[in-house]
């Protein structure tokens, strides 16, 4: 490697085509496990980059295999090849389509995210000092799409629109204009509804019309203009069918619009003439003056879908590239107005402005290879809405546990929301959003103050980031129980799994409190086992965090190898007759949960004087053991069930409550039995 940053030239029968280069020695390259990984990157003198791949990494949730059996990261980085790194690239953290993204890495969202980083500002740092001039010109976006119906394309500017009356024509000086007799519907609309008097198709087109008087005399041109190469405009417009016919797929130079009216001013003022150009139609931008051909026309007639009006005329304009319009900058439709009178002709300007949702900005070269410019915030803006739905979570969450006496008091309601939050939490948060908090994370953080990792490494995972504040907060007021209890996906499987088996009655095992006791430490001997990992063998410790279930089970959906899966399988059979085995006995994460959660300031849930001696109600009652026989709560192992809680307003329940209320029933009987002596 040469120069200054270091790359080496490539040739191609004598001619240079392009530089090589290895990302960590241009730019920051450590991942999530705070370890350097090298990438290897060719990039050609069209600013496209040529491939990359990873020569080196130590990232500890990136796995071997896709479902499919490719190997994982040839399979990412293969998605580089062809890319243009003056478009920002953001990673797909959910696997959607759209322009300027990449499908991430399976359980890597922080792994990916720095590759990615790493990738295009390595390449546009070498593109800047090579002097390779790229071309950063906004371009139209050919790939995404919303439904939308046509008034809403009128009304925000994605269709533009001309009415002119007679009047205006007269005001304009217009005194006899070349109209026709028609009534501004589509002839064969009106032709057969003229047939079909009242029929049911006539009512249909009435109906279909939507406030288009086909009696409307007064109209003489009612146009509307649109470039239809955009997606949201050109399918809401053609439909499917005739997008993908005449639009997709052409040249991405041409330029594509529809023209449609009504009223009785005909487009054509040749009709008898098939070639050359239409005399009354002409396209301008700035100081181009473009013809429309009719060899570049087609007559639709009609536009698909009831939200249209029955047009007098509907059809394509195709422009050539060699005509160079520019869709993105401001164009306008001439149109002539004829007069049986010539010198009352009068032309008319319809203006179109591409709106700015339909244009794709790329960033300028140097911008976007700025070093300062932090990677991990393009990762927060990728994850804005799933950041709302998290806070919203969160939120529910808080004001549940806030008010969870009230939530106590009425079991069956309690139940149902803590039910329905378990399956959010598993299905949004586990399967859809990925965030799912391990072991790995944790002493990432934990070792952050000696390893020292750039904010890139720490914050390139939104969720995660969020859900660790927002947790290590609650250990003040919960401890260890809320987000073992409510917000671990694995935890939420575990326990509704759990519940389900016992709704079929599988025999559930009761551990003996001496053995439980003991097994308790397990947790314990494995989070300092990997603690001990993870300053000595990072290869070791991203063996050793396999003992959690989450990656197979939750970031990768039970899509790995098999042992992984019998593994998980095996953790999940052993809770169908052990609540929460897992997190009981083995999980390190809990582990480190339960020291985060010494925190507490104090014990939220309630007890009485009379628990553990004579009541056993809530010990033998607590689906984890988390209550001695004592009455009192372990809260290093209480999930926050509130099981007991329930229990301890439940008059009909709780002996204490029991024997209250009988007393006060008793009383109301005595003193309306003495007034009824009186």
């Amino acid at each position: 490697m040469e120069g200054d940053p270091p790359s080496v030239s490539v040739f191609e029968k004598g001619e240079l085509v392009g530089y090589l280069f290895v990302t960590k020695d241009i730019t920051s390259s450590k991942g999530y496990s705070s370890q350097t990984f090298d990438m290897l990157v060719s990039l050609k003198l069209d600013g496209k980059l040529a491939g990359a791949k990873v020569l080196k990494h130590n990232e500890p949730i990136i796995g071997m295999y896709t479902p499919e059996g490719e190997l994982i990261l040839p399979k990412f980085t293969s998605q580089y090849k062809g890319l243009d790194i003056r478009v920002p690239t953001k990673v797909n953290l959910l696997r959607t389509e759209g322009v300027g993204s990449i499908d991430g890495i399976s359980s890597a969202t922080v792994s990916a995210v720095l590759f990615n980083g790493a990738i295009l500002r390595a390449a546009r740092i070498i593109a800047l000092s090579k002097g390779i001039r790229l071309n950063d010109n906004p371009v139209v976006d050919i790939v995404n799409f919303k439904e939308t119906i046509f008034t809403q394309l009128v009304s925000d500017g994605s269709i533009s629109r001309l009415t002119l009356t007679m009047e205006d024509l007269r005001k304009d000086g217009i005194n006899k204009p070349k109209v026709t007799n028609r009534s501004g519907v589509a002839d064969i609309y009106r032709y057969k509804a003229l047939f079909a008097g009242n029929t049911p198709v006539a009512a249909k087109q009435k109906e279909v019309k939507k406030g288009y008087e086909d009696t409307e005399r007064n109209l003489a041109l009612d146009l509307y203009l649109a470039p239809v190469v955009t997606p949201t405009i050109g399918r809401n417009l053609l439909g499917d069918k005739w997008y993908d016919i005449f639009i997709a797929g052409r040249d991405p130079n041409e330029t594509t619009i529809v023209i449609a009216t009504l009223g009785r001013y005909p487009l054509d003022g040749e009709p008898h003439i098939a070639k050359g150009s239409f005399k009354r139609l002409a396209i301008v931008q700035e100081d181009k003056y473009i013809p429309l051909l009719k060899s570049n026309f087609r007559n639709l007639g009609f536009l698909h879908g009831e939200d249209k009006p029955f047009f007098a005329e509907a059809g394509l304009y195709r422009i050539p590239s060699k005509y160079s319009l520019d869709p993105v900058k401001p164009w306008s439709l001439e149109i002539l107005l004829e007069s049986k009178v010539p010198n009352e002709n009068k032309k008319y300007l319809v203006n179109y402005i591409l709106n700015n949702k339909y244009i794709i900005k790329p960033d300028g070269l140097k911008k976007l290879a700025d070093k300062d410019k932090p990677i991990w915030h393009s990762a927060w803006e990728n994850q804005k809405n799933n950041l709302i739905i998290m806070f919203l979570t969160l939120l529910i969450l808080t004001f549940a546990i806030v008010q969870m006496k009230t939530l106590s008091k009425f079991d069956n309601r309690r139940k149902i929301f803590r039910y329905l939050f378990l399956t959010w939490i598993l299905l949004w948060l586990g399967w859809i959003a990925g965030g799912q908090i391990t072991i790995i994370s944790v002493l990432m953080w934990l070792a952050a103050p000696i390893t020292k990792p750039s904010w890139n490494v720490l914050l390139s995972d939104p969720l995660l980031t969020v859900l660790m504040v927002y947790v290590i907060i609650s250990f003040i007021f919960w401890g260890r129980g809320l987000f073992c209890g409510w917000l671990c996906p694995f935890g939420s499987l575990q326990e509704l799994l759990g519940k389900i088996s016992q709704y079929l009655k599988v025999p559930q095992i009761k551990i003996p409190e001496r053995i439980n006791k003991n097994a308790l430490n397990v947790k314990y001997i494995l989070l300092l086992l990997l603690l001990f990992l993870s300053f000595y063998s990072t290869n070791l410790l991203n063996l050793g965090s396999e003992i959690e279930p989450f990656k197979t089970s939750i970031s990768m959906k039970f899509q790995r190898e098999w042992y992984f899966i019998l593994y998980s399988l095996s953790l999940l059979i052993m809770g169908l007759f052990i609540e929460r085995f897992f997190c009981r006995f083995i999980c390190p994460l809990g582990a480190f949960m339960v020291l985060g959660g010494k925190l507490r300031i104090k014990n939220p849930l309630k007890r009485r004087n009379e628990c553990g001696n004579p009541c056993k109600l809530c010990s033998n009652a607590c689906p984890i053991d988390a209550i001695d026989i004592k009455g009192n709560i372990n809260m290093n192992e209480c999930f926050y069930c509130l099981d007991c809680q329930s229990l301890y307003y439940n008059d009909h329940k709780c002996p204490p409550l029991v024997i209250k209320r009988k007393k006060i029933q008793s009383s109301y009987v005595d003193d309306k039995f003495e007034e009824s002596l009186a």
